[in-house]
Order: structure tokens, then C-alpha cells, then sequence
């Protein structure tokens, strides 16, 4: 049987000695209706004689030469029926034989086969045409059989490369084909097809959801000003409820929306003046020294602030070496000597920096009162002044690792009040081609002997503090890693403590074991995780090349397994104190979320915008979101200090928290809809009736239904009066968003009076937690003009206004532009 040309491999490799099954395999049976009845009988002709000639081979020896020759000579070169599409063989393609096949889908073309009776669609040679000379004997394998050959891949007893003079080895030509059968065998096993592997239509060849529901831009000034948004900007998870668009589209001019206005521009304000430096600080002629010890605050609170910052900040991002630092800072605060001549110039900066990371949590103004100096320091002057310093540095103490240091100490300060995470990511660039270019990306041993152990293992940590750095701020706003897994041949740092290491060591002392606490350890798991991590942000940035769920869901199941190992690294402990519960709570959730971010974004395109998205994902979705907004139920509510940890749980998760309640919305809308799919919500994970007392499970597995929609519904409530609570800034916009669409998805008929009504009072919650009433928000001034008139060309999301097809008269051009206005986000800075 002669294989077709443009389809070598036709399912299997073409040298099999086995024996040809009389019956078509389970791909080519699909395809038997492009065959016409002659070539059918042809075929079958063809396989009863390639039957008859393997019984033959069977045979002795001493029959084979003879009955050879006479085969031969009774051969008849018939022409066989080639399945392969025109495009295919044209191109010397290999065709699956799909109507369209995969290669025409990728390139876009149609995809077209021969008719029976074309002779284009026949080929030369016989079915029943004997093995060349010298050719080995062609193998045909189904593909049922593949998964199992896959798994004896690698075994000790497969064909090993032939050496030369081995008289055992095979043929080249057999090798080579051994080796494509490989070959073949791993790639049809790892990437198996849509419709085999449940993913969606064998037709079908995006993935992903709709571009509108993952990625957003916005165009002013004729193009002359953008920005990029992705998939989990409030702006862009918008556009995946059409009811809450409608409503705000028809009553945006309407109160309550006026007065949010109004607040938003408020709060927004007094942010802005607090963010602003200390003008008598930073113009000053002094120099640059003098000014940093000015804004200094006195040494008892400066000891306080200092045990703060090492017990909350340096755990996961390891900058500093502990001793080293308290050394030079007890040296700092003696008074014997002047620091200038026996402490790095570094120092100063770097003391700065640390006092203000440890101000925004362990201060009562949060580091932004002017008065700041009686308990802390004035952050955004920090900040001014530090980066003043390193401007100023030339030459030889750029490439110094105590001037890297300070650097990613900055900007460890400047994100804790920094508005746009985009920022931060500009920086972080910097940084990072920084830390290559003085060489830290390689592994320090291969620069030994003229680099110590002891800078060795500071260096290593640093480095894999920026990597961490720069895929948590790629993460936040959406944007691609600038390093990937392999840009680098730096080891990882070794899991012991910090007065373990000390300058003048020789050898390294051993790494402990994982579970074993010390002052490395959390940063020891995080760079475990760190390799399937920038996996993700590599693959959500690439997402509309995406085929098949099955990339997808293995990179997920590592996630989901680096999960459960945080419950070992960090058991829980009831006979702990309530501090100790604190801090434990603080490291779990710090780990978990670092690896439950990538796990949102990679299943985000796909649970939410995807009909035929496997249940796998969003479950894994929906079970994910619920659990960062039930973060603070591990918490005893009573405890004093429950107030600040609530406030430092918004501060870093304030992102994710929104993004997860408008994740949950949107599992809530299929559920409450009277025509509601009961497998779609079998597929989300939702109860169908309702179960208030429902709990969180402990084990989920994956035939069990998670939450009821009114457990759904009240963690959303809960977590938008969190929020409430500590609004500020830009807050309002997202807590207004989440409230909008809340009020559209709880109940199965949307009225709009009921919503308009809720918002009121959502309104005065915002007035009472930022200590205003609706006379005094009356008496301000509206910033800048009208809503319509401040933003006059912005188009919300993905550049077209989405609400005239819900027929709420959009007919003019001012109702667009106000709503590209304030509510729209277009005043996010």
C-alpha cells in the first residue's frame, strides 16, 4: 500500500512490518464519504492484496525470492485515491483530512478536495506493489494507539542511535524514521485537536474570548494620545455585562451619578495634595544629604519603624542583609563619629527608603500627613529625595549593588502610593536591565575567586527579588515580563538565615529543608514557583494563539498544586497568639496570592467569555475569586489591630479584589436568570437553589456544586462595603462600577428605579466614610467643567460606544461623550 505523498506520515509512520488492519482507522472513517463506490472497491482491493503479501512475508525463507519475483511480475499499478485537500498536497502539507483541515484553518485559505472521478485526485503506483530493494517494510499505526506508544517513550528497550561499525545498528533510513515516529507521536499526544479534546467546535480555531472582553484602548486627540488596558481593568470587564452598560448609558446625567461625580473629583483632590512633596525639602539649595537627615524623624521611632519594615516587607523580596544593615545603622544613631567618613554613602538612601515602605502601614496618617515626622516620614518627600540622590551619581557608583539596592527600595515606596501600576512597570525596566548590566543575571560562582561567597549569595537574592518584582508589576497592569525562564543562569539563594552569612565566610552553609522557617523561606518558595509563573505572563500575552485548552490546564494544575503546598509550608495553628495568627495569616496570604494572580489572568480569557470553556477553568475561577474576597474571614474581627490589617489587605489586593467581585457578578447572572442553563451552571460551579448557610468547603472535588447565588451575592455586598470603608482617590469609580453591576445580575427582572434607588444609598455610605454631607459636596466646585465637556473625544474600551444596540435612544453625540467621561474611567490618573 503506497502512502500519499503530501501525507507521509498519514496517522502513523510509514515503515511498519505489522500486519494492516482490514478496518479504517477512527479519523479516516469521518472522511469515507469523499471517496466515491469505485475507489472504495479500489481501496479494499488494495488492502486485501497488502494482507496477502504480509501472509506471504510470513512465509520461509527459501519461498520468499521465488514468490517476489512472481509478485512482480503479476504487479498492476492502479491509481489509489489520494484524501489529502488540494492546498496540502500542493504545498506538501501533511492534511488531517478535516473539511476544513488544520492547515488551510491557520492559513486562511479554503479548503478544497478532488472530486472521485478528477484524475488530479488519483496518484501513481500499485496497492499491491512490492518493498523496494533495500526499503524497509512501511508500519501503520491508528491513532488509538499513539497514547499508549507515547508512554513508552524513553524506555530502556526503545532504538537507540546507530554507532558506526555496529553491526546490530539499524538502518539509517529506519532510524530516521523511528526518530520521526517519535516525533510525531509526542506532538499529536501533547496537542490533541479541539474536537477530541473537548475544547469546543472541530471548526473552530479561536479560543479565547472576544477581543472587546480582554483588552481595551483609548484613543483621544486623533490618535495622538493612547493607552493600553488589559483583561482585568475595571474598564475592560465592563464591556462583559451589557445591562449595567445600558443603565449608565440611559442615567448617567441623572442623580445619583452627578454626586459621584462630584465626590470622585473630591476625594481625588485631597489625594493629589497629600501625594505632593514637601516643597521646603525638595527645592532647597542644601545639599542633598543634609535634606535627607532633616526629614528624618527621631530614633525611637525610627527603631520602631526599622523592626516593622524587617518583619513585614523583607520576607518574600529579600534586599537587605539584616545584620549588615542594623550594623550600620546602630553605627548611624551613635554619635561618636561622623557617618559620612566610616558608612557607605549609600546608607542615608537606603535608611530613607525602608522608613518610608515601613510608614504607610505602621503610621497613623499612612506616610501622607505633613506632619509626618512625629511618628514617621512624609513618603512622597522620601521619595523625592532619594531620587534626587541617584540622579546625581555618576560613573563607578552606578554599577555598585548598595546603589541597586536603593533603587528597588524606591520603588518598593513609590508603589505603595502610586495610582497607575503602569508607572511602576516604566520603572521597573529600568531596574532590571540595571541588575544585567552589572552581571547579575549570571551565577556568581562563575566569577569566583575575585567574588566572594558572602556577595554571592546577596547578589542571588537581589536578583531573583527583581525577577519576582517585574512579573508581579507585568501582572498588575497587564503587560509582558521583560525576562523570561532561561534569560538567566543565576542559581537560586540557599534557605537559612541571615546571621548565617557574614563577609568574611568562606563556604556557604547548607540549605534547609523548605518546610523549615527561617528568613529566606518565603522568598525560597516563591522562586519555586517563579519558572511556571513567568510561564503564565508569557501565554496571556499570546493568548489569541492559543488552540486548545491543554497548554492551558496543565500550566493551571501546577498552579493549583503550588497552592495546596502553601497549607504544608504554613500549617495552621490554634495554640499560636493572636499576633502570631496575625503574621501567619499575613505570609499565607501574601504566598497564595502571588501565586493565585497568574492563575486569575491565565483562566480569565477563557472562564468568562467562553460558552465551551471547560469546567475545569471555571470552577478553578470562580473557587479563586471567592477566596480573595474571603481572605479576611481567617481573622478574628474582634482583634484591635483588625482595622489596620483590613486596610493593608486593600492596599496591596485592592486590584484584585475588584476584579474578583466582578467576576463573581458575572457567575451570578447565569444563575438567577429564569432561562438559565442548567448545564452552564453545573459548569460554573453554582448551586441552583438558594443556601445562605452555605460554607466555604474544604475539598472541592470537581462534581460538587460551590456556592448558592445568594452566597455569591453577599460576599460581593460585603466586600463593596470594605471598600466603602476606606474609599479614597479613584476608589469610587471602581466601587461604583462594582454596585452597578451587582444591582444588575441580583435579580432575574432589572428594574431601573430599584438600582437608581440602592446607588443613593451606596452615595451616602461614600459621604459618611469620607466625612462629607450632600451640602458641603454641593458647595464644590466641579473640576475642570461637566463631565461632557472634560473629555470630549473618549470612546470607552475598545474605541465604539456599545449602548445603541440596546435601543435607549443614543442618538445624539453628547450622551457618548459624557460617558466617556467620569464614569468611563477616562479620569483614571
Amino acid at each position: 500500500m503506497v502512502v500519499d505523498a503530501s501525507n507521509p506520515s498519514d496517522g502513523a509512520s510509514p515503515y511498519d512490518t505489522s500486519s494492516v488492519s482490514q478496518q479504517p482507522s477512527p479519523r479516516q472513517q469521518p472522511h469515507q464519504h469523499l471517496l466515491g463506490a469505485s475507489s472504495q472497491a479500489q481501496l479494499g482491493h488494495s488492502q486485501q492484496q497488502n494482507q496477502q503479501q504480509n501472509q506471504q512475508q510470513n512465509q520461509p525463507s527459501h519461498q520468499q525470492p521465488q514468490q517476489s519475483q512472481q509478485q512482480q511480475q503479476r504487479s498492476v499499478k492502479r491509481p489509489r485515491p489520494v484524501k489529502s485537500c488540494t492546498e496540502c498536497r500542493k504545498r506538501k502539507l501533511r492534511c488531517d483530512r478535516l473539511c476544513p483541515c488544520s492547515q488551510c484553518q491557520k492559513s486562511n485559505r479554503p479548503c478544497r478536495y478532488a472530486p472521485d472521478q478528477d484524475s488530479a485526485n488519483l496518484s501513481d503506483g500499485s496497492d499491491a506493489e512490492g518493498a523496494e530493494p533495500g526499503r524497509p517494510a512501511k508500519r501503520n499505526y491508528s491513532h488509538g494507539t499513539l497514547p499508549a506508544l507515547a508512554a513508552s517513550y524513553g524506555d530502556a528497550a526503545a532504538p537507540r542511535p546507530a554507532k558506526a561499525g555496529d553491526p546490530n545498528s539499524l538502518p539509517l533510513l529506519e532510524e530516521l524514521s523511528i526518530r520521526m515516529e517519535r516525533l510525531e507521536k509526542q506532538i499529536l499526544v501533547r496537542s490533541p485537536s479541539r474536537a477530541e479534546g473537548g475544547g469546543g467546535g472541530s471548526g473552530s480555531s479561536i479560543v479565547a474570548a472576544a477581543p472587546e472582553t480582554i483588552r481595551g484602548l483609548t484613543v483621544k486627540r486623533g490618535a495622538t494620545r493612547t493607552r493600553f488596558f488589559g483583561q482585568n481593568d475595571p474598564r475592560v470587564l465592563l464591556n462583559l455585562f451589557d445591562d449595567a452598560k445600558a443603565y449608565i448609558a440611559h442615567n448617567f446625567r441623572q442623580e445619583p451619578f452627578p454626586s459621584f461625580e462630584t465626590l470622585h473629583k473630591h476625594l481625588r483632590s485631597e489625594l493629589t495634595k497629600s501625594l505632593t512633596p514637601i516643597t521646603v525639602f525638595v527645592d532647597s539649595m542644601m545639599p542633598i544629604r543634609k535634606r535627607m537627615t532633616d526629614i528624618l524623624p527621631k530614633k525611637a521611632v525610627c527603631d520602631r519603624l526599622i523592626a516593622a519594615y524587617f518583619d513585614t516587607s523583607e520576607t518574600q523580596y529579600r534586599i537587605l542583609h539584616s545584620p549588615t544593615f542594623l550594623e550600620q545603622y546602630n553605627q548611624y544613631w551613635s554619635g561618636n563619629v561622623q557617618p559620612e567618613q566610616f558608612l557607605p554613602e549609600q546608607f542615608l538612601p537606603q535608611m530613607l527608603s525602608v522608613l518610608a515602605v515601613a510608614s504607610r502601614f505602621d503610621t497613623k496618617s499612612r506616610g501622607l500627613g505633613h506632619q509626618e515626622r512625629v511618628e514617621g516620614v512624609h513618603i512622597p518627600t522620601a521619595c523625592a529625595l532619594v531620587r534626587s540622590w541617584l540622579d546625581s551619581l555618576k560613573g563607578k557608583q552606578l554599577v555598585e549593588l548598595a546603589t541597586l539596592q536603593v533603587e528597588v527600595l524606591l520603588l518598593f515606596a513609590q508603589r505603595m502610593i502610586i495610582q497607575r501600576p503602569q508607572d511602576s512597570w516604566n520603572h521597573l525596566g529600568f531596574v532590571v536591565r540595571m541588575a544585567m548590566s552589572m552581571g547579575l543575571h549570571r551565577d556568581p560562582s562563575e566569577f569566583e575567586p575575585r567574588m566572594t561567597v558572602f556577595q554571592g549569595e546577596i547578589r542571588r537574592r537581589l536578583w531573583f527579588t527583581v525577577l519576582d518584582m517585574d512579573l508581579y508589576m507585568s501582572l498588575a497592569s497587564n503587560m509582558p515580563c521583560l525576562t523570561r525562564d532561561g534569560d538567566y543562569s543565576c542559581r537560586p539563594p540557599r534557605n537559612v538565615d541571615d546571621n548565617e552569612l557574614f563577609p568574611d565566610m568562606t563556604e556557604l552553609p547548607p540549605s534547609r529543608p523548605l518546610d523549615q522557617a527561617t528568613d529566606s523561606q518565603m522568598q525560597m518558595y516563591s522562586i519555586m514557583t517563579l519558572p511556571t509563573r513567568m510561564k503564565v505572563a508569557h501565554m496571556i500575552n499570546r493568548i489569541d494563539t492559543i488552540r486548545d485548552y491543554q497548554e492551558v490546564l496543565d500550566v493551571g494544575g501546577k498552579l493549583d498544586r503550588f497552592m495546596e503546598d502553601i497549607n504544608y509550608i504554613f500549617p495552621r495553628h490554634a495554640s499560636l497568639s493572636d499576633a502570631q495568627k496575625s503574621r501567619l495569616w499575613r505570609d499565607r496570604v501574601v504566598l497564595d496570592m502571588h501565586v493565585r494572580r497568574p492563575l486569575l489572568a491565565l483562566y480569565r480569557p477563557f472562564a468568562m467569555g467562553v460558552p465551551d470553556a471547560p469546567a475545569q477553568i471555571s470552577r478553578a475561577y470562580l473557587r479563586s475569586c471567592m477566596v480573595i474576597l474571603n481572605y479576611l474571614d481567617d481573622l478574628d474581627h474582634t482583634l484591635p489591630h483588625f482595622r489596620d490589617v483590613s486596610e493593608m489587605y486593600l492596599q496591596m489586593l485592592r486590584r484584585d479584589v475588584i476584579q474578583a467581585s466582578l467576576s463573581v457578578c458575572y457567575f451570578v447572572k447565569p444563575a438567577v436568570r429564569p432561562a438559565a442553563d442548567s448545564a452552564l451552571l453545573a459548569q460554573h460551579g453554582i448551586r441552583a437553589s438558594p443556601s445562605p448557610a452555605d460554607d466555604f468547603p474544604a475539598y472541592i472535588p470537581d462534581d460538587l456544586m460551590l456556592w448558592s447565588p445568594s452566597r455569591l451575592i453577599g460576599t460581593v455586598q460585603k466586600t463593596i462595603d470594605l471598600l466603602v470603608g476606606f474609599v479614597r482617590g479613584s476608589d469610587l469609580k471602581d466601587i461604583v462600577c462594582v454596585a452597578v453591576v451587582l444591582e444588575t445580575v441580583r435579580r432575574a427582572d432589572v428594574r431601573s428605579d430599584e438600582i437608581t434607588h440602592n446607588l443613593f444609598g451606596l452615595l451616602d455610605a461614600c459621604l459618611r466614610a469620607s466625612n462629607m454631607t450632600m451640602d458641603k459636596l454641593h458647595a464644590l466646585p466641579l473640576a475642570g467643567g461637566s463631565a461632557a465637556n472634560e473629555y470630549p473625544h473618549e470612546a470607552y474600551g475598545h474605541g465604539r460606544m456599545p449602548y445603541v444596540q440596546h435601543g435607549y435612544g443614543m442618538g445624539g453625540h453628547s450622551e457618548t461623550t459624557a460617558l466617556g467621561g467620569w464614569i468611563m474611567w477616562d479620569g483614571w490618573d
